[in-house]
Formats: structure tokens, sequence, C-alpha cells
């Protein structure tokens, strides 16, 4: 698989489809391979309810052979916070596995503490479960969708990003919260997921300053807000007071 392709002539369907046939290679089935390639994108941790509700089946032999596999290759390391089966997460991080994607690099592959991790099944969450939007998940989708959906209409330099460093010596991080972007097929509506961490809404509003500029020349987008249900009360009062002000 040749990846980076020129923005011209992106497709995420297309990538999508090479992606899941390039795990599916591993010895996976391509409903497994595209399970597997939406965890390396999205979150690189998993736990067997998300595969269960992408498949549509229930806890069986057929989960329970499917999560063998991943653990006896060493594809994935099982890590265990409750009882056998309810609490147990599985971190998806064989290199080839990532490489075979185009996501060499990815840090989902990379230890992560456990909060990090339980961030990261909430992300998978919300994409799993709103299927009407195709997800953009690396910095190199969200770069290349964009740059042909507004077809110069927005500078590079307008996309959200860090940078690191001054003059010919910067270095650009495009679409640095690493947050899922959905898209619809029609390519007119948009989300742009926002997953709350503090009960401060700082970030929050870095994050809109961030996509100010890639917001206004859009057809239609929203903002959808994931907030933990133990804090979500106190944390909405706050994250209103924000949006109003």
């Amino acid at each position: 698989m040749n990846l980076p392709l020129p923005p011209d002539r992106w497709d995420i369907d297309r990538l999508t489809e090479e992606r899941t046939e390039a795990v599916s290679a591993f010895g996976f089935t391509l409903r497994q391979a595209r399970f597997l390639v939406e965890v390396m994108i999205h979150s690189g941790v998993f736990v067997e309810r998300q595969y269960c509700a992408f498949a549509g089946i229930t806890h069986g032999q057929k989960t329970t052979d499917f999560l063998r596999r991943v653990v006896e290759r060493g594809y994935a390391r099982p890590i265990v916070t409750g009882a056998l089966h309810r609490g147990r997460l599985f971190h998806l991080h064989h290199k080839p596995l990532y490489a075979a994607i185009g996501q060499t690099d990815n840090r989902h592959r990379k230890p992560m503490a456990m909060g990090r991790m339980v961030e990261r099944l909430m992300v998978l969450d919300a994409v799993l479960a709103d299927r009407t939007f195709t997800w953009l998940g690396t910095e190199f989708d969200k770069r290349s969708y964009f740059m042909r959906r507004l077809q110069g209409r927005l500078e590079l330099r307008e996309f959200p990003r860090l940078t690191f460093g001054t003059g010919a010596d910067a270095t650009h991080r495009y679409f640095p919260d690493k947050l899922p972007v959905g898209v619809q097929p029609d390519r007119t509506d948009h989300v742009f997921l926002y997953l709350v961490t503090s009960p401060v809404p700082k970030d929050f509003r870095l994050f809109l300053l961030r996509h100010s500029a890639l917001l206004r020349p859009l057809y239609g987008w929203t903002i959808r807000v994931l907030v933990p249900t133990a804090s979500f009360s106190s944390i909405m009062a706050r994250f209103y007071l924000t949006t109003v002000q």
C-alpha cells in the first residue's frame, strides 16, 4: 500500500478499504480487520463489548477466538482491571499492524497510563456509536480531507496547529488535539469531537480558537463534547458559561 496519497487523489473510503485489506492479511476476517483499523486510528485500546457492538454479536465463541488470536499472536496486550471478560482491556501495540496501515509511528501503539486508556476508550465509544459519519483520525487524513474539501479557500497555515521552534527550523503539528472529525457522505456536515479531561474549560477555549478559521468556511458543523458521566453536571455548567461569554 502506497501512503500517503496526494490530496487531489485522496479518498477516505478507498483508503479505509486498503487499510482493512492490509490488516486482514494478518489472518483476520474483513470485519475483524475493519474493527482493528478503527482501534489503531482512534484509540489504540479496546474492550470486548466494543468489538461485540461493532460486529453486532454477543459474547461467545467468536469473540473468545478473536481476542485469543490478537493476544497469542502478540498483536495486543491484555490488561486486567476487574473480573475476566468484564474488566479486561486490550492495548493494540504490534508495530507491523500499524505499519500495514501507514501508521508506524502512531502514538497509540506506545504504552500509556490507565487514565489515558480510559479517555481513548471514550473516544472509540463515540466513534462506534455513530456510524452515519466517516471518522477521520490521523493528522494526514484530516489535512488531506480539508485541503480537498476547501479547495484553496483556507491556507494550510490556518489549519489547527501547534508550532515548535522558529524560522526555518519551525515544525508544525496539525490537528494536535488528535480527536476524530466526522464527515457525512455528502461532505456537507461535520462533527468535531472534544473530550473533556479537565473541569476547567480553558483547554476547550483553546480548542475553539485553534479550529475557528477551519469552521468558518464549512457549510455545517457541530462540536460534540464528551463528558465523563460522574462529573457531567458541574462540568457542563462551566462549559455553558464558556459558550455564552
